[in-house]
């Protein structure tokens, strides 16, 4: 079994709560901190393995890729819905292989497709429907795959402790068949259309590979919360609610590393996430000048910047033998100085020969050499204009919204610099992406 690690809740109190509300807060507290809720606590952060059945999973792709080369082009695309499945009841852990083996895969209409019908539909557009290029055998092994997957990272375990299905709400298990992540967006961003619970990428990479970047316990976008309101089941909602307030605010933007053929499995409500970026983030010397006006002010940096380019100008051509006669000594770059303090002379020569370069690219790296903390450069990548992702989250039928209320680390960045960070996959990065969602039973397939 996958570990499922043991995170540390930090509950949040109100010192200047009345008895009263106290009270009603540890009533409303105790009716949702149940078994399943503690399960939901384990699970928000990012569950990593390895793959539950590496020669399933290997076979499924050779079935898959043959079947796709050797049908119409129209199948030759970098994404495709493969099928789904639903599960009506949830087996007890003995009897999960046996029910495995009896689920059928069933195909789903686009959006598009099913129109006004208030049916199930998969999430991919009409054009990237591959469920008819699925045969018998790589059906019974998706949905085995998938169910392994769901076992061993503990969401079957969930369903059963938190008693949502017969209730009026039955499980869909979506899956897409990635062939090549080329359509790479580095934006943070939610998989969910309302009725995600999991999200399940299992990858088929012979090395380990950088798997999502993630904010563990991000604030909740408004809009979005009003729709999962209505779309998710309230035993879910309940949980979901108690392992908020038990997780502290985020302070940083995770990592994750998958081992060679490996999973992350997580819940999608407890996090966002994106597509790694591989490298350090970078920004230009222009960049650089502003945000040294804005964290020290006009008139430090004016006088930084009025300072190197007089100590420059001893080293000008222009120059001449006559001047450098009667000089001395080459007068050092604190000497020019009038507003900064001489002490701080070698930092301010290096920051300001950054801000000098407007057209260069500084990463993280560079920026330490040159005297910026790595606070302030996490508040410099977190303003850039060019690294938008970072500054907002991407829900569907949602308003952008900012992913944390202040700046985060990039673990990615500190790895980086000590060389923890997987080297970029060569060759097509695929991988299944499976989503667990949560049906009314009156929305027939």
């Amino acid at each position: 079994m996958a570990d499922i690690g043991s995170p540390d809740p930090r509950a949040s109190t109100d010192c200047d709560e009345s008895p009263m509300m106290e009270g009603t807060n540890k009533k409303a507290e105790a009716a949702v901190h149940t078994e399943s809720a503690e399960l939901l606590l384990k699970l928000a952060r990012p569950l990593i393995a390895d793959c539950a059945d590496l020669q399933l999973q290997k076979s499924l792709i050779e079935q898959l890729e043959k079947a796709i080369k050797a049908g119409p082009s129209k199948f030759d695309k970098y994404i495709l819905f493969v099928g789904a499945f639903e599960l009506s009841f949830i087996p007890d852990a003995s009897e999960e292989a046996a029910v495995a083996r009896q689920v059928k895969l069933i195909n789903l209409p686009s959006t598009f497709e099913a129109g006004k019908l208030k049916v199930p539909t998969h999430a991919l557009g009409a054009n990237l429907n591959g469920f008819s290029l699925i045969e018998e055998a790589t059906a019974a092994g998706l949905v085995q795959q998938s169910m392994l997957t769901m076992s061993q990272a503990h969401q079957l375990e969930y369903l059963r402790k938190s008693g949502i299905v017969g209730k009026g709400w039955k499980i869909l298990v979506e899956i897409h068949y990635y062939r090549e992540r080329n359509q790479i967006t580095h934006e943070f961003h939610k998989d969910t259309y309302g009725q995600t619970l999991f999200v399940n990428l299992n990858y088929d990479s012979d090395h380990a590979i950088s798997g999502p970047e993630y904010i563990l316990n991000p604030p909740p976008v408004d809009e979005h919360e009003l729709q999962i309101a209505e779309s998710l089941p309230k035993e879910f909602l309940n949980d979901l609610h108690w392992v908020r307030g038990q997780l502290g605010e985020p302070t940083e933007i995770s990592m994750s590393t998958i081992p060679a053929n490996g999973y992350v499995a997580f819940v999608d409500e407890a996090i966002h996430h994106m597509t790694p970026h591989y490298g350090g983030r970078a920004v230009k010397g222009n960049e650089v000048d502003s945000f040294l006006k804005k964290l020290f002010g006009d008139k430090t940096v004016e006088d930084a910047r009025q300072a190197y380019r007089e100590f420059r100008w001893q080293d000008s051509d222009a120059i001449s033998a006559k001047l450098w006669s009667v000089v001395s000594a080459r007068k050092p770059f604190g000497d020019f100085l009038k507003v900064i303090a001489k002490t701080d002379a070698a930092k301010w020569f290096s920051l300001i020969e950054v801000a000098e370069t407007s057209d260069k690219w500084f990463g993280r790296a560079h920026l330490l050499d040159a005297g910026l903390g790595n606070d302030q450069i996490d508040t410099l990548f977190a303003e850039s204009p060019n690294w938008k992702g970072y500054q907002r989250v991407s829900i569907p039928n949602a308003a952008s919204a900012p992913p944390a209320k202040a700046p985060l680390k990039r673990q990615a960045s500190v790895e980086a610099l000590k060389g923890n960070v997987p080297p970029e996959v060569t060759g097509n990065r695929r991988f299944f992406r499976t989503w667990v969602r949560a049906v009314r039973v009156d929305q027939h397939s």
